[in-house]
């Protein structure tokens, strides 16, 4: 069953982005807001985005005491990009920002994007969410469809920027969660293959055993997010991926 309040945090966005454009890019117009599917559509409503403003303050107080590259690569979503500190050492050829927020759902990524991630004109999006969307209740289902919402509004507003998204993890406090996580990555999967702007990585790959169970020594106390070694695993993924599709300029 869908939550409530995530269902309001879609609807939001929708709305948001519908009603305004902050940046220099085009703004939706009305062919392109019909695109957008009806379910996301239906509400006006003001969930509590406010659970992290402090966090996007932050952010902006960060840009204005450092300048940024544009062009470089931006790193945003949950927690499992939030703490991945060591970024700047795994990808050291390649300029990276970490854009992470913890507890992040798809709908609040879209919702402060104006603040935080357009004004950057990043190359490379390399994107992990949706894993707190399906813990608070969110149907694979839903998640699909604000994944392709994020999507549109990246092509719409940085029509140069590419995507790289990393899959719903498997974790042992969410183990419960999995054939869920597993169920919404199949359609996004499925709408990756089909767009040359997103490359899809498999995060699983790096965290399951032979036998399909998740794997214990990757995480910290807490079983969900990840320790040094569950992040080599996703360096030594996302790395080629880079490597490829990035271009120094």
């Amino acid at each position: 069953m869908k939550s409530p309040l995530y269902l309001l945090l879609v609807c939001l966005v929708i709305f948001f982005f519908n009603g305004c454009d902050t940046t220099p890019q085009k703004s939706l117009n009305k062919k392109e807001k019909k695109e957008i599917p009806s379910s996301l559509q239906e509400s006006k409503l003001n969930p509590p985005f406010e659970r992290f403003q402090n966090a996007i303050d932050q952010f902006i107080e960060q840009d204005n005491e450092n300048v940024f590259p544009k062009n470089g690569v931006m790193m945003t979503g949950s927690s499992s990009i939030r703490f991945w500190t060591t970024m700047d050492n795994d990808f050291q050829n390649i300029p990276v920002l970490n854009r992470g927020f913890g507890g992040a759902t798809i709908p609040e990524v879209l919702h402060f994007a104006d603040k935080y991630i357009f004004h950057h004109e990043p190359q490379i999006i390399v994107f992990y969410c949706g894993e707190n969307d399906i813990s608070e209740g969110a149907s694979p289902e839903t998640v699909f469809a604000s994944f392709k919402n994020f999507v549109k509004i990246i092509e719409l507003k940085l029509p140069e920027t590419k995507i790289v998204y990393i899959s719903m993890k498997p974790s042992v406090a969410r183990w419960n969660l999995w054939s869920q996580y597993q169920a919404g990555e199949k359609l996004i999967k499925a709408f990756v293959v089909e767009n040359p702007k997103v490359e899809y990585m498999d995060a699983s790959i790096s965290m399951l055993e032979e036998n399909g169970e998740v794997r214990k020594d990757i995480f910290v106390e807490d079983g969900l997010h990840m320790n040094a070694k569950g992040y080599e695993g996703w360096t030594n993924q996302l790395k080629p991926i880079l490597e490829k599709i990035y271009e120094l300029k």
